[in-house]
């Protein structure tokens, strides 16, 4: 039996339960846990909250919630339990991926957006929006420091699946380092087993990130960034498949879901399909 830690992260722009950081424990609510026992895996369930009190601070809050989870993912681990991060924000991602250092990650970034602006290129000023950057080390380098175990992944080793709606400065950054940007598009053809290929004897493991609103708005809204023309539910169901069957998956977040957008429900049921494509593709199904 996998035994999988649920990590709850629920904050949006360090704020509580508000837009984004509604999206984890609505998943939960909305019978998570049950279904995935019912599959067969056992799961333990907790939510990382900051240890500081005092008013939020967005960026104090968001690095100490990335220590905080580095934390747990490497527990998690040395426990034998599957690390699986719901979060709002998907700034999370260089805390989990610091609690599985020592060892070298390959990086699979399902997200209609890059989150690879640095606090120099960035217009909109979201934190967010740095959140690759951050885990390359390419930004916010004194509060990474504080992250135990923080080790900047290799641009090689990164994959943005899925992306389409790139700031200019954002895009300059990506033109001039190694990671590989696959559009809805280069992922319907044979581009993708050419890139897992690249990667499987440079990496120890994988870590897929899952930003929701890499799904097409036809497959349901599931925050305030919709962007046309992205993946089927089905087609992140095939990709995370085909990238188990090269890399093991120790680690995977499932980000960015505002269940106000949601009305019918349909993106939380796609949510569903993906984190069971996902425990199925780290448990070699």
């Amino acid at each position: 039996m996998m035994e999988v830690e649920l990590l709850l992260v629920p904050y949006d722009t360090g704020l509580r339960g508000w837009r984004m950081g509604a999206g984890p424990d609505h998943l939960v609510g909305a019978g998570l846990v049950s279904r995935l026992n019912a599959l067969g895996y056992a799961v333990a369930s907790s939510v990382v909250t900051p240890e500081r009190d005092g008013v939020p601070a967005e960026i104090a809050t968001a690095f100490e919630l990335m220590r905080l989870l580095a934390q747990r993912v490497r527990a998690a681990r040395a426990a034998g339990r599957f690390p699986l991060v719901l979060s709002g924000n998907c700034n999370t991602a260089p805390g989990t991926l610091a609690g599985l250092t020592p060892l070298s990650r390959a990086v699979f970034w399902f997200d209609a957006h890059a989150d690879c602006n640095t606090p120099e290129t960035t217009t909109s000023g979201f934190l967010d929006g740095t959140a690759l950057a951050t885990a390359m080390g390419r930004c916010w380098r004194q509060m990474t420091s504080a992250i135990p175990g923080f080790q900047p992944v290799q641009d090689r080793a990164i994959l943005l699946l899925g992306t389409r709606d790139l700031d200019p400065l954002e895009a300059e950054l990506l033109s001039t380092s190694a990671v590989r940007v696959l559009s809805p598009a280069s992922l319907r053809g044979p581009r993708l087993d050419d890139e897992l290929a690249s990667l499987r004897s440079d990496v120890d493991l994988g870590y897929v990130h899952c930003d929701l609103d890499v799904l097409d708005p036809g497959e349901g809204q599931a925050n305030p960034f919709p962007v046309p023309g992205g993946l089927a539910v089905t087609e992140v169901e095939r990709v995370v498949r085909a990238i188990g069957r090269v890399v093991p998956l120790k680690a995977a977040a499932v980000t960015a879901y505002a269940p106000e957008y949601d009305g019918d429900g349909r993106v939380a049921r796609a949510a569903f399909r993906i984190i069971e494509a996902l425990l199925a593709a780290a448990g070699g199904a």
